[in-house]
């Protein structure tokens, strides 16, 4: 299917948005309210106050929960919920929770009868716990009450907390979401949680489970679908080639580690090509400098079709968002490399809504405005051994 520019509202006509629902097997939901969360210094204070005033349960799930100052100011907003009667789930990555200092903070929960609940640890005392190192819970997500959820990009890390606190000050964007998708949410986490213990929930009859759901009422006008990836289903990529190949004006991407495949690749040429205005957000210094690298042996032809490639100056740019014509916006946990797209379990929220759009478009110009903008020419001059690296990263990451 082809949205062109003579369709009634392009994407955000039912044609698109019921082709959108289909690449992401997920429904479209109606009647949100969704709030954009930039950086720790909105979302960790925004998260703490929904586990403060949760009164019946708290579904927490990351990659990393450190055991940091971070970690600790959330761990006693959990066990004060615990406390006073919430049913409080915690779901975390051990691996994801290893490349932090400090390590997990799960044995602190678990101390305090908060349920704590490894996903998928790996032991040298069960070998065959080694077949899924790298298919890593990489989502977040946080639940209150079954009404109000977080997703988005931020790890529970001191990297993610201002640099006023004490922090890194990791550049990263969140989305609020109260409404129906909630729901939806709250779906995906609990079969997260089952995924943890073993059991296969990809078996279950996806039509049942929906059946059961009670959607939250409707809190406001956006529509959003729910996008969950796990390995092999390449739902995201599928959507930013499907967005790309119908954007009629304008596609934004904020990305840590841009080592897109060859088709997403193609798709953004394309668009580029036909005159669509695409922009890319990449970290001028990345926390992991093989994948820094992998992502700069794309920018040669992007840069040659027409895109832009803006490069962050702050300390590390980790946001993982999308907006397309203004309209479309999509943010969570999935990178646009290898892990997220074919090995790892990601989550990330889509928003049809032309109010969001213009306040992820506002964001993006402000981040572009801190960045550099990579120029062809001085491209085409860098040193031959720069090349290599780039091509050296890019056979490398494409194996990860």
């Amino acid at each position: 299917m082809t949205i062109t520019a003579n369709s009634p509202s392009g994407l955000l006509s039912p044609g698109a948005l019921e082709r959108i629902s289909a690449i992401a097997q997920a429904p479209i939901r109606y009647g949100h309210h969704v709030r954009i969360l930039r950086d720790g210094a909105l979302a960790f204070p925004t998260m703490l106050a929904m586990i403060r005033a949760a009164k019946r349960s708290v579904c927490f799930e990351n990659f990393i929960f450190a055991h940091d100052a971070t970690g600790e100011e959330f761990a006693r907003a959990l066990e004060n919920a615990r406390g006073r009667g919430a049913d409080v789930r915690v779901l975390y990555d051990p691996l994801g929770t290893m490349l932090v200092k400090g390590g997990s903070i799960a044995r602190r929960l678990r101390r305090a009868l908060v349920l704590a609940r490894p996903f998928r640890p790996v032991s040298m005392a069960v070998p065959w716990s080694w077949l899924h190192f790298t298919h890593r819970d990489h989502r977040k997500l946080l639940i209150a009450d079954e009404l109000a959820a977080v997703v988005g990009g931020m790890c529970i890390a001191d990297h993610w907390s201002p640099a006023e606190k004490g922090g890194g000050g990791w550049r990263d964007t969140a989305l609020l979401v109260r409404g129906p998708a909630v729901a939806d949410l709250q779906l995906a986490f609990e079969r997260m949680w089952r995924r943890a213990l073993g059991s296969i929930p990809e078996t279950f009859s996806s039509l049942l489970e929906a059946q059961t759901l009670t959607l939250p009422p409707r809190r406001g006008h956006a529509r959003v679908v729910v996008v969950g990836d796990r390995p092999r289903t390449q739902r995201v990529a599928a959507l930013y080639e499907w967005l790309a190949d119908n954007a009629e004006t304008s596609i934004d991407i904020s990305d840590a580690y841009f080592v897109a495949p060859a088709r997403v690749v193609r798709s953004l040429i394309h668009a580029a090509a036909r005159g669509v205005r695409v922009r890319l957000l990449l970290p001028g210094r990345n926390n992991h400098p093989i994948a820094g690298l992998a992502a700069q042996r794309i920018y040669e032809p992007l840069l040659e079709a027409g895109a832009e490639i803006h490069e962050w100056n702050g300390i590390m740019l980790h946001a993982k968002s999308l907006v397309v014509d203004g309209v479309i916006s999509m943010v969570g946990s999935s990178n646009l490399d290898p892990l997220s797209l074919h090995r790892n379990y990601e989550l990330n929220v889509l928003v049809a809504d032309a109010a969001t759009g213009e306040k992820m478009s506002e964001l993006f110009e402000h981040d572009i405005a801190a960045a550099t903008t990579v120029d062809l020419a001085e491209w085409r001059r860098r040193p031959w051994h720069y090349k290599v690296a780039e091509w050296l990263a890019a056979l490398f990451g494409w194996n990860l």
